[in-house]
């Protein structure tokens, strides 16, 4: 994998964590907490856009399926490290969500969509016929 590759990856996980992020600042507060179905529903929602983030980075820069591990875990680390600094200072970051809770929350909704990467690196090839 090259330089440019890897900040293809890189680049695009950080996109793909501040979309996701803005999106719970704007609506995490006042309509995704206010039902459980429908924080689930979203939460899967953003690990599918994150992961075709990835899955089309990966497409972009030819990368193997089989060598895929190393890329997903440049996609991942600037999110996560900037999503552990955001859960560390939640209330100075999201001031409009005042519920303590919302920690927790946040946290979970990014966990899923980083699980959800992690686990399509072990999806197969589709077989031809």
């Amino acid at each position: 994998m090259s330089k440019l590759d890897g900040l293809a990856f890189g680049g695009t996980g950080l996109a793909a964590w501040s979309a996701a992020t803005l999106f719970y600042a704007a609506f995490g507060g006042g309509l995704l907490e206010s039902a459980f179905w429908f924080y689930a529903i979203n939460a899967f929602a953003t690990a599918a856009v994150v992961t075709f983030a990835f899955q089309a980075t990966a497409k972009l820069t030819h990368t193997p399926r089989r060598k895929r591990l190393f890329p997903m875990l440049l996609f991942s680390t600037p999110g996560l490290v900037a999503g552990a600094l955001v859960v560390a200072r939640y209330a100075e970051v999201m001031p409009g969500s005042p519920d303590p809770v919302s920690v927790g929350r946040y946290g979970a909704y990014l966990m899923v969509a980083y699980v959800a990467v992690a686990a399509s690196i072990f999806e197969r090839a589709p077989h031809k016929a």
